[in-house]
């Protein structure tokens, strides 16, 4: 597959700039056949004249000329097979400064569009309208809703974004890290990704990976492996030692619940200079990182060196230490805590809302894999079903397994397609020997002397109108002896006492202001899953830094806590001055698969230094290829390898018979 370029030719203004903005040279525009507006209509074509952009080299998606045209008529998608390329077009050959060749010109003196156009944008040659105005590719939408107005002219953006970073709730710069494996730079690349995520290492085993479907790479061919990296890095990489921070603070900060939320919060306050007290109900830290998710998908020395690191900085842990049961908000405030952040999680499981589901035998999944994770070996026996479609069913189906199911069941009540699970989760499941039922919908449970002996179920389908409807005939009875409920968590509001002032949603979690993470409660701020409900560890971890930059406005009278804590962690690593970019075909790269192991020994393996290395060429470099200097596209083929005849895509505008130009885009086109 190839990325295409496409322009309404009928309502282009011609003026260049989206050539000038494509980082990979990929645009040029072509030259008219015959006198165009600029003589009037009538003569011979100028040298220097323009008329549409055509596309005469590979593209690797950026968007930057869809951004950045004025008049909003370019679209970018997706073609099977190669691009058609046009022929590269040349030097335009551009009017001296001493003003020569403007006699041409109809009327003498003016200046076109074009003559302060140039062939690309680069930082060490200034912006293409220079010195009427200033002009950087900026991070916009890519459909305008005032086609026609560019806003804010002169404005200086920030750095672009890649869309993995963007799609990553922290933020992380993956293309970043990515870029650095590629070099070999593994302690960079390490520091990258723990600038803002303190756990690193964690994700690099078990994050959801949102980055990924969002990876330009994807549309080609696949997405970059980016978790597996993350992982490589922590796993060869150093962390650099973390500076001390320049002012010591000396208000107190609690924060109520251990978890990624509340340990991420923690680790950024002691970075601007405060002492946290971190209040863990549970007798180890974690929150479900440590109580939810197995050893075997996550190895429990990978989550203890990543607290422990938070912990270095100066953060106080207290466990066994449960808000209701052993202190409350009131006991914080008369202690001094000048701010408080409750982070208590979605510890609560659902109930399957059946006739039965009280008999003994029906055990909330989170609180099996609870019982698993502390090391109290819960075994298991004979037949288990786990209803549900996400995680947590994933794992407890693979953990029932390892602790003696003869059989395990995972029923779902839509299609495998919906299931919130990751793709490898089930897969790995499967391997294992764990069946799934899809479109499965208990009808109620029974038992036998107070206990689980079977479950009445029906079988929906879905429609061609996308409704899912019970197929007639369908009921079934299945024996288990067992039932984990995964149908999802909630939080538990008991934590909070009568007239606390904090207010509770219909669905059990606190209301919090969708910035500021404030309460109704004046210095009592909340976020996590608390708040949001269910999320994933990433979320945790943008939410607890959220918070700490809110405490941050509210007790350092700051305008922006998280840009100060940004200032405060930010890696900063060199622009690439060349970049070269492959988008030929290439297979993701994967790991090997495990073997199936009983066992909640972690079995799965990473990437070595080749695989890596590989894998991490294989990214598009979307955070560094709009500034780099000279970028090198290659596809096995190019505009010096194989033009594609201009007259063929635009018959009424033949290519001039000049020869094509490489595709190095640090020169002139």
């Amino acid at each position: 597959m190839g990325y295409r370029i496409t322009v309404d030719n009928g309502n282009c203004l011609n003026c260049g700039v989206c050539m000038d903005v494509c980082p990979v040279q990929a645009l040029d525009m072509s030259r008219p056949a015959g006198g165009g507006v600029e003589t009037g209509g009538s003569g011979r074509a100028l040298p220097w004249m323009m008329e549409y952009p055509a596309q005469v080299g590979e593209c690797i998606g950026c968007t930057s000329c869809i951004r950045e045209c004025p008049v909003n008529v370019m679209t970018l998608d997706t073609v099977a097979g190669p691009t058609p390329l046009l022929a590269r077009q040349g030097p335009m050959g551009l009017p001296g400064a001493d003003g020569a060749g403007w006699s041409e010109i109809d009327g003498g003196g003016w200046i076109p569009l074009s003559a302060a156009t140039r062939d690309v944008l680069k930082p060490r040659r200034g912006s293409p309208f220079e010195p009427f105005m200033s002009w950087a590719v900026r991070d916009v939408p890519a459909t305008r809703t005032d086609p026609g107005h560019r806003p804010d002219w002169g404005y200086e953006p920030a750095r672009l974004e890649a869309p993995c970073q963007t799609a990553c709730p922290a933020g992380t710069d993956a293309a970043r890290y990515v870029g650095l494996i590629a070099e070999g730079r593994y302690d960079d690349a390490y520091a990258v990704a723990a600038e803002v995520n303190p756990f690193p290492s964690v994700c690099g085993w078990i994050c959801s990976a949102p980055c990924e479907p969002a990876c330009r790479r994807g549309t080609l061919d696949e997405p970059i492996s980016i978790r597996t990296l993350k992982r490589f890095a922590a796993e060869h990489g150093t962390l650099p030692k973390i500076a001390p921070p320049k002012t010591r603070r000396t208000e107190k900060v609690a924060i109520v619940g251990g978890g990624p939320a509340g340990m991420s919060a923690a680790y950024y306050l002691a970075r601007l200079g405060y002492k946290p007290t971190v209040f863990e109900a549970m007798p180890l830290p974690g929150g479900m990182m440590a109580l939810g998710i197995p050893s075997y998908r996550l190895p429990r020395e990978v989550l203890q060196a990543e607290i422990q690191r938070i912990l270095d900085l100066g953060v106080d842990l207290k466990l066994d230490h449960a808000m209701g049961r052993d202190f409350t908000l009131s006991d914080l405030e008369r202690d001094g805590f000048a701010a408080v952040f409750l982070s208590t999680g979605a510890p609560k499981s659902r109930r399957l809302g059946v006739e039965g589901d009280d008999l003994r035998g029906v055990v909330p999944a989170t609180v099996f894999l609870k019982r698993v994770n502390l090391g109290e070996n819960p075994k298991l026996s004979g037949d288990v079903v786990v209803v549900g479609g996400g995680s947590t069913a994933m794992d407890a189906a693979r953990s029932a397994w390892r602790s003696g199911a003869s059989s395990v069941t995972v029923l779902y009540r839509r299609g495998r397609d919906d299931m919130r699970a990751q793709r490898e989760e089930v897969e790995d499941a499967e391997r294992e020997g764990v069946a799934f039922k899809f479109g499965a919908v208990i009808a109620d449970v029974q038992g036998r002397d107070g206990a689980v002996s079977a479950l009445n179920m029906t079988t929906q389908t879905k429609g061609p109108d996308g409704q899912w409807t019970t197929v007639a005939g369908s009921e079934a009875t299945l024996p288990v002896n067992t039932i984990l409920v995964a149908i999802g968590e909630e939080p538990d509001p008991s934590i909070l006492p009568e007239g606390a002032g904090i207010e509770v949603s219909s669905w059990a979690g606190i209301v919090a202001d969708s910035r500021t993470l404030a309460t109704g409660k004046a210095g009592v701020f909340a976020g996590g899953d608390v708040v949001s409900g269910p999320k994933t560890v990433i979320d945790a971890v943008a939410s607890g830094r959220r918070a700490a930059g809110a405490i941050h406005e509210y007790l350092g009278g700051v305008a922006d806590g998280e840009a100060v804590i940004m200032a405060a962690v930010r890696y900063p690593t060199a622009t690439p001055s060349t970049l070269t970019l492959d988008i030929a075909v290439a297979p993701r790269v994967r790991p090997a698969l495990p073997m199936v192991d009983p066992s909640f020994t972690a079995s799965h393996p990473g990437f070595d230094e080749a695989q890596a290395r590989a894998e991490a060429s294989r990214c598009f470099r979307c955070d560094a290829v709009v500034a780099c200097a000279t970028v090198t596209v290659s596809a096995g083929r190019n505009p010096a390898h194989a033009p594609v005849a201009a007259a063929a895509a635009h018959p009424t505008h033949p290519a001039p018979a000049a020869p094509p130009m490489a595709a190095t885009t640090g020169g002139q086109a």
